[in-house]
């Protein structure tokens, strides 16, 4: 009897246990909310940083299309996502141009379908985060597109990084993935690697005048995965390695060969300071990149570039026009000094006119 009582007794605690864990659950879940940013006053806030610091951690927070003046910082587990998912028609311009435009310093944050401009620092910061993923963005105008420091296991996959000083900045960062990224028509480095290691860097198109800065770390890192059959970004069959192009578009990916036509090119591709792409991307498809090119601005690409030339060539002129003057002041200097010694000095009557102008003008002042 009592070994019947005990099993009870039992019984009872476990169910009781799994009740309360059911609640707990239940609970846990109907404490995500969605919340909404309309930048039109239809949603629950005008700001999307008021979203943020009023959301708690797991809730999820649409933004409508519109143009948002601030500054971001997401410091707790939200889903910040725009509501059409169209980088074009959600933009996030940053109100402090000194500060970035997006920083993100909680764990598993998700970032998708903005488009961020308006910093002259950075677009989107990671300082010091793990597993955050930043999807689907469209991030120009800054000195480094995206920068993560000092964080690790993160994704960063489908984004359009362009006209940037540098695309991406990895310092201190390992264990990422940069994958399926439009990395092109940045002024400087396309990805940049600083005591960075065990990052995979594969399936994204690299069209930049330098697209990797030149760094011994780059041997410390991964810059192809296994050969899945899966579309890659230019369209072919493979998942591998990366495609490098030039502005020219003259890359290695642009005059590689691929005898067996499986969208990979024969030979490896060295990266500059170490490491190699087994598999590096070979346009299979033509057409595909055709349209990669669409979504790009080679024409503002090309007229900034002229435009710093333009700014560097007039200070040479004003050095030379600077010297040029000197020379002629120096020449002039001399020939007075010369004038002097030959000429005799001012004769009585122009000496006593000078005197006598000057005292009635002291007098009359």
């Amino acid at each position: 009897m009592r070994r019947v009582k005990e099993k009870n007794l039992r019984v009872f605690k476990l169910t009781a246990l799994t009740i309360i864990l059911a609640v707990f659950c239940t609970c846990s879940a109907a404490s995500a909310y969605n919340l909404r940013v309309s930048s039109a006053e239809e949603g629950d806030y005008i700001s999307i940083q008021a979203a943020i610091d009023q959301a708690d951690a797991g809730d999820t927070i649409f933004v409508g299309p519109g143009t948002y003046i601030e500054n971001i910082k997401i410091n707790k587990e939200v889903k910040l996502w725009s509501y059409s998912r169209k980088p074009e028609d959600t933009i996030i311009r940053a109100a402090d141009p000194m500060e970035s435009t997006v920083e993100i310093s909680a764990d598993r944050a998700s970032f998708s379908g903005f488009g961020i401009e308006g910093s002259e620092k950075t677009g989107i910061l990671l300082t010091g985060v793990k597993s955050c993923y930043i999807n689907n963005n469209r991030i120009q105008g800054a000195e480094s597109g995206i920068h993560l420091n000092n964080s690790e296991s993160n994704i960063i996959s489908n984004n359009l990084i362009t006209l940037n000083e540098k695309g991406i900045r990895l310092e201190s960062s390992n264990s990422n993935d940069v994958q399926s990224n439009l990395i092109a028509y940045n002024y400087g480095h396309g990805i940049s690697l600083e005591a960075s290691s065990r990052n995979l860097i594969y399936n994204n198109y690299f069209k930049n005048a330098e697209n990797v800065e030149d760094n011994a770390e780059n041997a410390n890192n991964t810059w192809h995965s296994t050969l899945t059959v899966r579309q890659n970004i230019v369209r072919g069959p493979y998942v591998a390695g990366n495609f490098w192009s030039n502005p020219e578009g003259k890359g290695y990916s642009d005059t590689g060969v691929d005898e067996n036509s499986n969208g990979i090119c024969d030979t490896s591709y060295n990266i500059i300071g170490g490491g190699t792409d087994e598999s590096p991307l070979f346009p299979k498809v033509p057409n595909a990149v055709k349209a990669l090119e669409s979504h790009l601005n080679v024409s503002t690409y090309e007229q900034s570039l002229a435009d710093r030339e333009n700014t560097t060539s007039p200070e040479t002129s004003v050095n030379e026009t600077e010297e040029a003057t000197e020379l002629e002041v120096e020449n002039t200097t001399s020939e007075e000094a010369s004038a002097e010694k030959e000429s005799p000095g001012p004769g009585p009557v122009i000496g006593g006119l000078t005197m006598g102008t000057a005292y009635l003008l002291r007098r009359n002042r």
